[in-house]
């Protein structure tokens, strides 16, 4: 066969995948939201790491973590204090900790996750593994504050997460949050073409120092795809759970090198049955070094 079939049947597969995920996308689309304050951000074709300078999105202020203090989210059901010193840590500088991931496909959407995997390799964004490729993906992180006449939430950074071998875009995401019903918030998107996918999420305390972030909370958390025809919940959930690495409870099938300082997960489900788990290690700059 011409060697030439292979770029061939490679955009075809990606032609595949963008309008398959597209008509996904305006099929699983809901109700419309109008009362939640979600990013008004969006890309246009290759997002990358250097999306914040090309979009023009940036202040030129780098903040270290995902949250300035995670004081500013205790309320009753969550009390800051009970989380655990390198949990707390890793989300008021997060970006002195050096994260690895895989990421686990679960059946029956392996065959679509490949798929989709072609695109999202090509724009760097959302860009994990593949079904079957069990690597350990190691990252770097950057934060930059977002200009707040672009993104009005509260505190908006953009969290950008490279590889750290090829310099790939990995995750490239907008971290703020908001205030409702007295319950801070964090408010997440996640540009892609013509579109953001937006995710708010309950803080809450676990076991052992362990924090828990979920959309399965009453009010504002749930998944989002916002467009500029507005913004639709979609069938989704999805679940953020940090231990400290020395926890009692801590998942112990989580790759991680000698010296971790946190562990974490990261599951998704998709009208109500998981398809992702990524997990997570995290070490300190000092611990690494």
């Amino acid at each position: 066969m011409d060697d030439r079939s292979g770029p061939w049947r490679r955009a075809t597969a990606g032609v595949v995948a963008v309008a398959g995920l597209s008509y996904a996308a305006r099929r699983l689309a809901g109700t419309r939201v109008t009362d939640v304050p979600l990013s008004p951000l969006t890309a246009r074709g290759r997002i990358g790491g250097d999306w914040v300078s090309r979009a023009g999105v940036g202040t030129g202020e780098h903040p270290v973590g995902e949250m300035d203090d995670m004081a500013a989210f205790a309320r009753d059901g969550f009390d800051p204090e009970l989380v655990g010193p390198d949990v707390r840590t890793f989300y008021e500088r997060t970006s002195e900790y050096a994260l690895s991931l895989t990421a686990e496909w679960h059946r029956p959407f392996r065959t679509g996750a490949w798929l989709a995997t072609l695109l999202t390799r090509r724009m760097e964004q959302l860009n994990l593994p593949a079904p079957g490729d069990g690597r350990t993906v190691s990252l770097h992180s950057e934060f930059e504050r977002i200009d707040p006449a672009l993104d009005p939430r509260d505190g908006a950074r953009m969290w950008v997460r490279t590889d750290a071998d090829t310099g790939d875009g990995v995750f490239v995401a907008a971290y703020g949050s908001h205030v409702a019903d007295r319950e801070r918030y964090v408010n997440i998107a996640v540009p892609l073409p013509g579109c953001n996918l937006s995710t708010v999420l309950s803080l809450r305390n676990l076991d052992d120092g362990a924090v828990e972030l979920t959309t399965e909370a009453a009010g504002d958390p749930g998944l989002y795809l916002v467009t500029p025809a507005g913004a639709f919940e979609l069938p989704m959930a999805q679940r953020f759970r940090v231990w400290p690495a020395d926890a009692p409870g801590v998942p112990t099938d989580v790759p991680r090198a000698a010296g971790a300082a946190i562990v974490a997960t990261h599951e998704m489900w998709l009208c109500g049955q998981q398809f992702l788990t990524v997990r997570y290690a995290g070490q300190t700059s000092t611990s690494t070094s």
